[in-house]
């Protein structure tokens, strides 16, 4: 039918006409493995048929998830992003979690998070089915369900309850995950992007402007996350040296940071300090000379998933994109530990096995 969005951006069109040199209408578009870099207008780029689509039972689609995502995430943030590009950084705390919401959503909507998502749940499933197994093997009896526990972060100081599951149940939602490979991230990820701008709302922010000639760079995983003392391990976003660096356009950069005094709290491990009753939400700024850009794009193309567009030439990315993306995925994720709860429309995650159920149910 017409009128109904079936080529869906995983990476925003508006957010990547931030990145077109001038008057120019087409970006220059890097492939891992390709020789040659293609032009590409951003309507035409990172965009997949019916990526946020649900089939109804009835064969038509169901497009809803796009038109949420339009409405509330990529309607009222990209004019802030835009606004933030220019130099105007006083926006309210209702306007800062409008981008902080984008920013967590842009960081887990893409194909590459989304297929970890579906992965890993569908490895969870069959790593409960083998554990049954391998246990019904070594009492001599059928085991067909087990009690789980639930916590908040894998923890097991934390356990709130336990939680029964059935080989049934997951022999039904491993079915599903076949007939539907995308069902598990598509229920979780606007979730997740909300989990993230809880957090990401409350840290310290910086947008950081052009300063040289060098110009930043972005690609199909937009949004870089790393640990302040360069270590590639950590416990997730609230591991308090996780930073967000999400270049905005080609002229400009938001980092996002843990504030001091939550540093400060850590370090002491004092119970007694307590965070600031008002907090600054004022916006830092700063400059971005060429050494800072040229760094931060080396960043961005290590980490994309196949596609890095630029506005300008970058003779360097002929050589970066040569090879493909590592396989094994990263120790952290944006699938955090603290923010598993989101998974299956707020099922909480399930962990740590407490004993298996004997019997044919």
């Amino acid at each position: 039918m017409p009128g109904i969005p079936r080529r869906h951006h995983f990476v925003t069109k508006a957010y990547l006409e931030g990145f077109l040199g001038g008057e120019k209408k087409h970006l220059l578009c890097y492939m891992r493995r390709r020789s040659e870099p293609f032009l590409g207008m951003p309507i035409n780029l990172a965009n997949i048929r019916d990526f946020h689509s649900v089939r109804r039972p009835d064969g038509s689609i169901d497009t809803s998830l796009e038109t949420l995502i339009e409405r509330e995430i990529e309607s009222p943030g990209i004019p802030l992003i835009r606004k933030l590009a220019s130099g105007k950084v006083n926006i309210d705390y209702k306007q800062r979690s409008l981008v902080a919401r984008l920013v967590g959503l842009q960081s887990v909507r893409v194909p590459y998070e989304r297929s970890f998502m579906d992965s890993n749940n569908v490895d969870n499933l069959r790593s409960y089915i083998d554990e049954m197994d391998e246990s019904a093997k070594r009492l001599g009896q059928p085991v067909n369900a087990i009690e789980i526990a639930v916590t908040p972060h894998d923890d097991p100081r934390l356990i709130k309850n336990w939680v029964r599951i059935t080989r049934a149940q997951i022999l039904a939602e491993l079915k599903e995950a076949e007939e539907d490979p995308q069902r598990s991230s598509r229920e979780t990820f606007f979730g997740l992007a909300s989990a993230l701008e809880a957090i990401l709302v409350k840290m310290k922010w910086t947008v950081r402007y052009a300063s040289g000639s060098s110009r930043f760079i972005t690609s199909d995983r937009p949004v870089i996350r790393s640990f302040s003392d360069g270590s590639s391990m950590g416990r997730g976003l609230r591991d308090r040296r996780a930073e967000i660096s999400f270049p905005l356009s080609s002229t400009s950069i938001l980092e996002i940071k843990h504030r001091q005094w939550h540093i400060n709290a850590t370090r002491k491990r004092t119970r007694n300090q307590r965070p600031p009753q008002n907090p600054d939400w004022k916006i830092a700024t700063g400059d971005a000379d060429d050494s800072f850009i040229e760094g931060l794009n080396r960043r961005m193309a290590k980490q994309a998933h196949l596609l890095v567009f630029s506005g300008s030439k970058e003779e360097w990315l002929l050589e970066w994109m040569k090879e493909p993306l590592k396989a094994a995925k990263q120790v952290v994720t944006v699938l955090d530990t603290e923010l598993n709860l989101s998974i299956h429309r707020e099922k909480p995650k399930m962990t740590r096995k407490r004993e298996w159920v004997v019997g044919h149910e």
